[in-house]
């Protein structure tokens, strides 16, 4: 078995993050671990080739962070460190496989892909049959409190918490209008199709409109069509953030956004928003460890779940979200999680006013999220199944 792995940090900070929760948990499985520092990219490779010998390393990556960009990994004909060492390299897609079509179309000889969505795992079997399907690996939690010492709630600062951006819908203009109105009508039916059907993964609305609008379409240009919509996702999922933020600022709650563009958001009362645009992922731990409830408004992940969630209970925050097949499947209503219906906005109020005021509710989910969470939804437990599911067959 391959005892050694190479984890990215130095691109985006949330994946950096990911891959120092993983690192901790390699590290007590046993592997040896080194960082490829991005911004350090020749000495990091320079140390890379005397660590990561030949048939012993495996890559553990997020969007293909290591794989195509960083040109001190590929020899002068143009092979990577991968390819030339015969490494696996395990990529972890934390959004939806058709932000990355010309990724896939030049992966590294032993490649896997993990999934975060049994939606996204469908996609890439249907669309990347050739591809190794790695495992469904929803995203984990990181406790600041793993010992169970977090705030009680009467000791809690805000009441309400999101962490996540902001996008208004206007942004996307340009996007929806850049081919000309029949174009424009073509995307806004789509978009109006997943406002109206919340449950509905966004790639199979996509192609069903693509299939309705060009009946004899392939297989082959429906793959290629897909990523060129791919707006309609952010789109989607930021118009239903700011719909259940506005519910509940124009309601009287009081939340704590830990993110950026909530200064954009239109509601009758912007006074009901606390904002601080400028945390990490260091932040959002501390502002949800301080949080009596964590608002959560999924991703459009329709059968997976969001680090949110897992965070949210391993801080002691308990977390409201609407739903997904996957969370269906894992959490219980009012034991470990309160659930509310994105086709039934009117209802948060209420559900966000019930909560508050049943502190011993409150207590009760609290204790036995964190439990739940902090046994199985952890990145050191992430590490342990992709040992167990994937790592130790390599």
């Amino acid at each position: 078995m391959r005892h050694k792995i190479v984890l990215m940090t130095g691109g985006t900070e949330t994946l950096e993050f990911f891959s120092l929760q993983l690192k901790k948990g390699f590290e007590a499985l046993g592997y040896k671990t080194f960082l490829f520092d991005q911004t350090t990219e020749e000495e990091s490779a320079e140390k890379l080739y005397d660590f990561a010998t030949a048939y012993d390393t495996i890559l553990v990556t997020f969007n293909f962070d290591g794989i195509h960009y960083e040109t001190s990994l590929f020899n002068m004909n143009g092979v990577s460190i991968w390819d030339e060492r015969k490494i696996p390299c395990v990529n972890i897609a934390v959004d939806h496989p058709y932000f990355y079509p010309e990724l896939f179309d030049i992966h590294p000889d032993i490649f896997y892909e993990v999934s975060i969505d049994r939606y996204h795992d469908r996609y890439m079997k249907r669309f990347y049959p050739e591809l190794m399907s790695g495992t469904f690996l929803p995203l984990g939690g990181t406790s600041l409190s793993p010992n169970g010492d977090y705030k009680k709630m009467a000791d809690r600062k805000y009441d309400i918490c999101f962490t996540g951006n902001y996008t208004p819908p206007e942004v996307f203009d340009d996007a929806i209008n850049r081919l000309g109105d029949e174009y424009a009508m073509f995307y806004l039916e789509i978009i109006h199709d997943l406002i109206t059907n919340p449950d509905k993964p966004d790639d199979l609305t996509m192609e069903e409109h693509l299939k309705k609008a060009i009946p004899g379409i392939t297989h082959e240009e429906v793959k290629t069509a897909i990523p060129n919509m791919i707006f309609i996702d952010t789109y989607v999922r930021c118009y239903f953030r700011g719909e259940v933020i506005k519910t509940l600022a124009d309601a009287g709650f009081k939340i704590h956004c830990v993110g950026k563009g909530y200064d954009k958001l239109r509601c009758k009362h912007p006074e009901n928003l606390d904002m601080n645009p400028d945390e990490l992922s260091y932040g959002c731990l501390e502002a949800l460890a301080d949080s009596r409830l964590s608002l959560n408004v999924m991703p459009w992940f329709k059968d997976g779940a969001h680090d949110r969630i897992f965070n949210s209970m391993c801080n002691g925050a308990v977390c409201i979200t609407d739903h997904s097949k996957y969370l269906d499947e894992i959490l219980t209503p009012d034991e470990n999680i309160i659930f509310y219906d994105l086709k039934q906005l009117d209802k948060l109020p209420e559900i966000f006013e019930n909560a508050l005021n049943d502190t011993d509710k409150l207590e009760r989910i609290q204790k036995n999220a964190f439990n739940f969470a902090n046994r199985e939804h952890t990145w050191y437990v992430r590490a342990k199944q992709l040992h167990n599911e994937l790592l130790k067959f390599l």
